[in-house]
C-alpha cells in the first residue's frame, strides 16, 4: 500500500496525486472497469443500490428537566415520529421466482418464470415508513 504525506494541501483542497494518503486501489487493486458491483452508486444521489429516493421525515423531540431537590429531578420527554406523516414507497414488486417448488428445473408443462401477481409486477403496493407516532416518557433521576 501506498502511504504519502499530504503536507502542503489545505484541508478543503484536494492533495495532488503525488501526495496521496491512500492510493485508490491499494488494498485489492483498482475498481475493475466494467464495475460490476455498482461502486459509484454513491455519486447518483440516491438512497441506496436500489436507486430508491431519499425518505422524508421529520422528528420533533421536546425535553424538560425540573429540579426537585439538589439530588433528585424530573424529566419529561415528548417525542413525535414522522410529523408530516409523509409516505416514503419502497421499491415495486418483484416477486418473480423460479418455479413454484424451488427446484433446480420446471416440471414439463410448468411455464420457466412464475409471477403470482403478474398485472401487479412493477407497481408499488408498500411504504417504508410508518405513520406518525407519538410518545411521552417521565423518568425520576436520583
Amino acid at each position: 500500500m501506498r502511504v504519502a504525506r499530504c503536507h502542503g494541501a489545505n484541508r478543503r483542497e484536494k492533495c495532488p496525486e503525488s501526495e496521496l494518503c491512500f492510493a485508490p486501489g491499494a488494498f485489492n487493486g483498482a475498481i475493475p472497469s466494467n464495475d460490476p458491483y455498482e461502486t459509484n452508486f454513491i455519486d447518483d444521489g440516491q438512497r441506496s443500490i436500489l436507486r430508491q429516493s431519499w425518505q422524508r421525515r421529520a422528528d420533533i423531540l421536546l425535553t424538560k428537566i425540573t429540579e426537585i431537590t439538589e439530588r433528585s429531578s424530573l424529566k419529561f420527554t415528548f417525542d413525535i415520529f414522522n410529523v408530516t406523516n409523509t409516505a416514503s414507497f419502497d421499491i415495486p414488486i418483484d416477486d418473480v421466482t423460479q418455479n413454484i417448488n424451488f427446484n433446480g428445473f420446471p416440471a414439463a408443462g410448468q411455464s420457466l418464470y412464475v409471477s403470482p401477481t403478474l398485472s401487479g409486477l412493477g407497481i408499488t403496493n408498500k411504504t417504508i415508513e410508518s405513520p406518525t407516532q407519538i410518545q411521552m416518557s417521565l423518568s425520576f433521576m436520583f
